[in-house]
């Protein structure tokens, strides 16, 4: 994908025709003294220079390459207050433990890549669930409740950081693939749930090769959905998506889901059914997402997608 392309300089001024009579120029002012002419007579050898010489000239000593926007810069552009970091996030402690501090990435400052980069837990994974129908959880799971709602962040790969700041058409590359995980997240959550994205944190981690090697999105109560690479020996993280959210969703739905309009969830569920149709149909995903999603083929996340929002009988084409 090309990078922006630089500003046009200013705008070629068209030349004035110039008056070289003395007697044209008195018609026009009137009687009063001999007006000197607009351009010294013609030299032999010499040409007058124009207003369109003279804006050629300025253009061309003033005009400075314009430099393509960075990634960070995209992201806050369109997320403001976005937490950009640049570490390795391709742990599957992320995806695997409960007790990772996925709340760490919504700061900024160098925290997150202190202690995310290199973390390594200590004892059994805490309980994650629900005990007659309370939800119970290890303090970093709450800590994520105190994340501004629509928070979002992101983690880069030190490489592709270095390989984007040489590459504007990859670092745009990169944008699309992270604004379209965050439409494409959001949209998927309120067509199951609707109302359930109102209050949505998301984070993302693009790995080594450009993709998406991580994910997740939490609730203002703490309820957390996390991505799965598909080399983990356990249950294919959509599916633990779907099961985190019919046991502890189904608590917000009882709670601050009930609190807001009704009619206003079913019109944002319809609206975001149709906005996941239209991004799957048109085949964008598939292109912009590549192969994988946190080590889940695209084509498998997309299908399985499809049958969660729209029913076995409702999965539509996307190839």
């Amino acid at each position: 994908m090309n990078g922006m392309n630089s500003m046009n300089g200013m705008s070629n001024i068209g030349g004035m025709n110039s008056m070289n009579s003395m007697g044209s120029i008195s018609s026009l002012l009137g009687a009063g003294p001999v007006q000197r002419p607009l351009y010294p007579a013609k030299q032999a050898g010499v040409s007058p220079v124009s207003f369109r010489d003279m804006a050629a000239q300025a253009q061309a000593s003033s005009a400075e390459p314009v430099e393509a926007p960075s990634l960070e810069t995209m992201l806050k552009a369109k997320y403001p207050g976005i937490h950009y970091h640049v570490f390795d996030a391709s742990s599957g402690y992320w995806r695997s433990r409960t007790d990772y501090p996925h709340y760490l990435l919504y700061q900024d400052g160098d925290r997150a890549k202190e202690a995310l980069e290199d973390w390594q837990p200590t004892g059994a994974n805490p309980f994650y669930g629900s005990i007659d129908g309370r939800f119970t959880a290890p303090k970093e799971i709450h800590a994520l409740g105190n994340v501004p709602p629509g928070s979002k962040a992101v983690v880069i790969h030190p490489k592709v950081q270095a390989r984007m700041e040489q590459d504007s058409a990859y670092a745009q590359e990169i944008f699309e693939k992270i604004d379209a995980w965050f439409a494409f997240d959001k949209a998927r959550n309120e067509a199951i749930l609707p109302g359930s994205t109102w209050d949505m944190s998301q984070a993302v981690a693009i790995g080594e090769d450009g993709n998406i090697c991580n994910a997740c999105s939490s609730s203002g109560g703490g309820e957390i959905t996390c991505s799965k690479s598909g080399s983990d020996e356990e249950e294919s993280w959509w599916d633990l998506r779907m099961a985190r959210h019919a046991a502890f969703m189904k608590l917000a739905v009882q709670g601050e889901i009930q609190r807001q309009a009704q009619l206003s969830s079913l019109l944002s569920a319809a609206a975001a059914k149709s906005q996941l149709a239209g991004m799957i149909n048109r085949g964008e995903l598939l292109a912009v997402f590549g192969d994988t999603i946190a080590g889940t083929p695209t084509e498998t996340v997309l299908a399985l997608t499809q049958a969660q929002v729209f029913g076995s009988a409702g999965v539509l084409p996307y190839s």
